[in-house]
């Protein structure tokens, strides 16, 4: 019985095939699993800005990074938060928002506000102190 082998062009071919599919799985499963998503970056100025006699606000600005977002609200366990502006806004990467936040904030106290966002199909929240 005479046994035969697959031709070496035939072997390059299905070579060629084999490594081109393992490099298509890795670059459209795997990297993609690898990259971080999209976090919020806070900056503010300590202090708080006076409204009226009763009301200050505090002024937050949000940076999108590694992907965009959806600003969904704030909370904030201290303070009964009177209101928020960009409640719904997009914040595309590497983009600003600033966000400001009315209530009967303490000057000198430390608030906790957590932040919710949305990106893709994901909510998560960030949580964000800030000295009014």
């Amino acid at each position: 019985m005479k046994k035969r082998a697959v031709s070496p062009v035939i072997a390059t071919v299905l070579l060629i095939a084999l490594v081109t599919a393992a490099a298509a799985i890795v670059f459209l499963v795997v990297i993609p699993m690898l990259r971080p998503g999209a976090t919020p970056y806070f900056v503010a100025t300590p202090g708080s800005s006076s409204v009226n006699a009763t009301y200050r606000s505090i002024s937050i600005q949000i940076e999108a990074r590694g992907g965009d977002l959806v600003f969904d609200g704030v909370t904030c366990e201290q303070i009964t938060i009177l209101e928020v502006s960009n409640v719904g806004a997009s914040i595309a990467e590497n983009n600003k928002i600033t966000v400001t936040i009315k209530a009967t904030f303490e000057i000198g106290e430390e608030y906790t506000f957590t932040f919710t966002f949305t990106s893709g199909d994901s909510t998560f929240e960030s949580v964000f102190e800030h000295k009014a």
